[in-house]
């Protein structure tokens, strides 16, 4: 049912399906899902519900196939991009891919990893994205964020955000802030110094990951770094262990990377759990290497979803 929100006309759906808002594919409904257009609908949902989740493209976060529980705050319309200078200023719910182009189209670099992840800039900050050794962190200079808690807008210093390997003090504390939009430092390049790395970028993407037509969450499980410093890829490992086509049902290890699991029809959050464990637990068993989940999740969980999460993320 489609209906507006008494507070700024922010539109919001109930019994809404989110099949289209994750990456993955899973279908899972929200019981509420605002889509807020500004940081002024954003801060007027959260204050209504504290414990709201936010979503752009869903390209990182397992969805219960039991729902959502928890209103939805959909940010994909907040997708201004501003610049001034060598100085852009992105809103949240902006697509990964834009702002690669709009970087380009004003002779920018700095971003030319964005062009093939399928993320929003808030997902990709929240995770501190990275690819061909350029990281979202990389050129940031600060983030206006709403401290749920708190109730008000602060900016946090790219010091302040604490990034690490797809980490970030907005990944670690979720239910707190709500990235509203960031501000980057970017350097001027010729056009076309830029598009031949966005070109080898996209290249790269199709030769070793899946499209989304292969319906998928991106890399699962970080790569791990031994104690001496070496670090290790965490699909070779996977690989070593034999898994590369392994399937629980609908859902299964991608045959050519062992660091994908796919949604080859329908697969369930249920299915898609059992595959990350078996992978983890496998690589644990073989190398004495415990490795790190990359993604999140939302939703409504069973109690074998919940162990299993505990596990992999070592919780």
């Amino acid at each position: 049912m489609n209906c507006t929100c008494s507070k700024n006309n922010t539109e919001f759906y109930k019994d809404f399906e989110l099949k289209n808002f994750n990456t993955l594919k899973i279908s899972s409904k929200a019981d509420l899902a605002f889509f807020v257009k500004d940081e002024a609908q954003l801060c007027s949902v959260f204050r209504m519900y504290k414990n709201a989740k936010t979503l752009g493209w869903g390209s990182n976060t397992l969805l219960s196939s039991k729902g959502v529980r928890e209103p939805v705050i959909i940010t994909r319309k907040m997708s201004e991009i501003s610049q001034r200078c060598e100085i852009m200023e992105i809103e949240a719910g902006a697509s990964a891919p834009k702002v690669a182009l709009e970087a380009y189209n004003n002779s920018l670099s700095g971003f030319e990893f964005l062009i093939g992840i399928p993320s929003t800039l808030g997902g990709a900050v929240a995770m501190n994205a990275g690819a061909h050794e350029q990281t979202i962190s990389d050129k940031l200079i600060s983030a206006r964020v709403y401290d749920i808690k708190e109730d008000k807008i602060i900016t946090l210093s790219k010091d302040e955000l604490n990034f690490s390997y797809r980490n970030s003090l907005i990944k670690q504390n979720t239910d707190r802030y709500a990235l509203i939009s960031a501000k980057f430092q970017l350097e001027k390049r010729g056009k076309e110094e830029i598009k031949k790395r966005m070109d080898e970028n996209t290249e790269f993407r199709k030769r070793v990951q899946p499209s989304l037509v292969m319906p998928n969450l991106g890399s699962v499980f970080k790569n791990p770094t031994l104690p001496d410093g070496q670090k290790l890829s965490a699909g070779m490992l996977v690989d070593k262990c034999g898994l590369k086509g392994f399937h629980v049902g609908n859902a299964g290890v991608w045959e050519r990377h062992g660091n994908f699991v796919i949604n080859y029809l329908n697969c369930t959050s249920s299915e898609y759990l059992q595959v990350l464990y078996k992978m983890y637990t496998s690589v644990k068993e073989k190398f004495n290497i415990e490795l790190e989940c990359e993604i999140m999740r939302i939703g409504e969980f069973s109690a074998q979803e919940d162990e299993i999460w505990r596990v992999i993320k070592k919780s």
